[in-house]
């Protein structure tokens, strides 16, 4: 068991990390999934991955299988690190199962299933519970207030210029939140329109 533990705690840290062909990554301007149906090959940057926790759960001998709990950065393929994982203990493996637990500020302990969203779609009480808004999510995210001309130019997919931070604002209008817009290099353009 204590081998196990070690094995798992030598991820922890920083690492470089090659995605696992059926994903969505995207290389020459094709996702990696569609070269791997096509029985293409293609040359596959690591990328910088960052396991912050990694615990070993469960050992099951007879079924050759162990269950682990891992924090880490985003963009890290689990897949990968279960056959790294294999690779490590000399022998050959693949991820059986996945749970995510937890995705931003997301918890799966908060998630409702399809079949009480369903039993309770009328009950606005159990919808202002389980649901958040845009605005309520982004509520960090700095706005930006935009007249009613800019306004229907941002709406029409114009890119309107603010010296600004690179990042993702709030968008408002006349006291309305009207969605998401993503400023880079000096340029705000539309994300997420809400009206």
């Amino acid at each position: 068991m204590k081998m196990f533990g070690n094995i798992l705690s030598s991820f922890l840290g920083k690492s470089r990390q090659i995605p696992p062909m059926y994903s969505a990554i995207k290389v020459n301007g094709k996702k990696l999934y569609e070269y791997a149906r096509k029985g293409q090959s293609v040359q596959i940057e690591p990328r910088e991955i960052e396991i912050f926790d990694i615990n070993l759960i469960n050992i099951d001998i007879d079924n050759a299988c162990i269950d682990f709990k891992v924090r880490c950065s985003k963009g890290t393929y689990i897949r990968s690190l279960c056959e790294d994982i294999a690779q490590k203990l000399e022998t050959i493996g693949y991820m059986e199962e996945l749970e995510r637990l937890k995705v931003g500020n997301f918890y799966i302990n908060d998630s409702v299933t399809i079949e009480e969203l369903e039993k309770n779609k009328e009950d606005i009480d159990f919808l202002n519970k389980h649901f958040i808004t845009f605005e309520k999510y982004f509520e960090n995210n700095n706005e930006i207030i935009l007249n009613d001309r800019k306004l229907a130019l941002f709406l029409n997919g114009v890119k309107l210029s603010f010296e600004l931070v690179d990042g993702i604002y709030k968008i408002y209008n006349n006291g309305d939140f009207i969605g998401i817009g993503i400023v880079k290099n000096n340029l705000l353009k539309r994300d997420i329109i809400l009206r």
